[in-house]
């Protein structure tokens, strides 16, 4: 312990509050029976430093957490040295150039709701408490992303530590290696991102949201309708579909049509609220509201009753195009097996087109399908720990991979990105961290065609 010289703070695992610390980092309340070797929480770049070249002297490997939301808990892994990146919470906007820099710790919520102050935007996640760090690695799908992207996509440039201990710049035109496998690669990169830099957009003029509720006796034409509207839905609506045992938290068994919609113009608002209006299943709705804009906060608070903390989650999901035909038998067979709210299953519209931003981040498809089994005691893990894992496999024929946000790699492995950019990503890895100081993914695909 000598040789690490630090001013932010060091627990060793036997020191007293050790095991409230680290399962305080969790977000999934499951135990994962591993523990770190130690807990360092940097103050500053230097620490940062520091304490990477501390274990690489000592022999040591590195998992690092932003914010803790890992399904997988991908950052508990026995005998490590866990960095936890929580005071790198400083942002900065720079309105006139729309560009923001923002330290892995801000929470996308909290990012977000500043660029609202000065009338800019960016794909912030949808969920309080993700913070950037890790959002950002693996992809980050988040309010309007359907017509900006994925929110990687709008990383200007980062800062990193290297494997070696070295703070350096990584862009376009320096360090392009880093640049391109970061913006993908999740919780299996080899590096610490200490610093983002941020492309915003102006604040979309007109924001609302319309929902319509169905009972789940309506659950085959709901789905076909999703499915028949496909990429004829406007890009300016995140067309998301959410099925639980206790819709609103009130109603009974059924599913969600969630539509927010984000348009810089008139004409785009009126096409999205069209969308809805015109359904053809409209009439068979419990509830249909009119649109109307709940602000960013309601926004937020009302997706977190379908995320909420202190309770244990199993996860997965899936990329797909398979026919409606094909994915309605495992659909009914999600409606029958579901467990009790706030577990869930979400259906999104993605259709992304062609992605035009060289990275790692490769793996998408027409639908997203991802299962939540959430549950508040920890002696009901036995009985719903496996749903999602197991659901997930009766379907996985259907699937074209996953993605890293809602993984499950601990349980069931999957393609995350495509054969190629793996194949990069981890010549890359050879080069830049050829000891294995971070580690990689729990579970990763065998090289072959998807």
């Amino acid at each position: 312990m000598e040789n690490l010289k630090i001013s932010g703070d060091v627990i060793m695992r036997g020191d007293k509050g050790f095991d409230e610390i680290v399962m305080g980092t969790l977000f999934n309340k499951i135990d994962p029976k591993q523990r770190p070797s130690m807990v360092v929480i940097p103050n500053d770049i230097h620490d940062v430093i520091n304490a990477v070249r501390y274990a690489k002297s000592a022999g040591k490997r590195i998992t690092i957490s932003s914010g803790g939301h890992s399904f997988s808990a991908n950052f508990i892994r026995e005998g490590a040295i866990l960095i936890l990146m929580k005071k790198f919470n400083q942002y900065s906007v720079n309105k006139e150039a729309m560009t923001a820099e923002a330290g892995p710790g801000v929470g996308g919520s909290v990012l977000m709701k500043a660029l609202y102050k000065e009338n800019l935007f960016f794909p912030a996640g949808h969920c309080k408490g993700v913070c950037i760090g890790g959002y950002l690695l693996q992809g980050g799908y988040g309010w309007n992303g359907r017509k900006l992207g994925i929110a990687c996509q709008s990383v200007l440039a980062m800062d990193i530590i290297t494997a070696d201990g070295e703070l350096v710049h990584a862009s376009p035109t320096q360090n392009t290696d880093l640049f391109w496998a970061a913006r993908g690669s999740g919780p299996g990169f080899f590096g610490i991102v200490v610093k983002f830099y941020l492309k915003t957009y102006p604040l979309p003029k007109y924001r609302a949201i319309m929902a319509h509720d169905f009972s789940i006796k309506h659950l085959e034409h709901v789905y076909r309708w999703a499915y028949d509207e496909g990429s004829s839905i406007p890009k300016a609506i995140e067309f998301q579909m959410i099925m639980s045992k206790k819709m609103l938290n009130i109603l009974g068994a059924g599913i969600e049509a969630i539509a927010p919609i984000f348009a810089d113009t008139e004409d785009e608002f009126e096409e999205a609220k069209a969308f809805m209006h015109n359904s053809p299943i409209k009439k068979k709705a419990i509830i249909a509201t009119p649109a109307f804009n709940p602000g960013i906060e309601l926004l937020y608070k009302g997706t977190m009753t379908h995320y909420p903390e202190d309770h244990h989650w199993g996860v997965d999901n899936m990329w797909t195009h398979a026919s409606i035909d094909d994915l309605l038998p495992h659909i009914k067979q999600i409606a029958e097996t579901l467990p009790p709210a706030p577990s869930h299953f979400l259906w999104l519209n993605w259709h992304p087109g062609n992605l035009n931003t060289d990275m790692a981040y490769s793996k998408e498809d027409n639908i997203y399908m991802a299962l939540y089994s959430c549950w508040k005691d920890a002696q009901d893990t036995e009985k719903y720990n496996n749903w999602a894992f197991d659901t997930m496999r009766k379907m996985e024929h259907l699937a074209v991979g996953i993605q890293l946000a809602d993984e499950g790699l601990h349980r069931r492995t999957a393609a995350f990105m495509s054969n190629e950019n793996l194949l990069k990503v981890q010549e890359i890895r050879a080069k830049r961290d050829p000891d294995g100081l971070f580690y990689e993914w729990h579970s990763k695909p065998k090289f072959r065609l998807f």
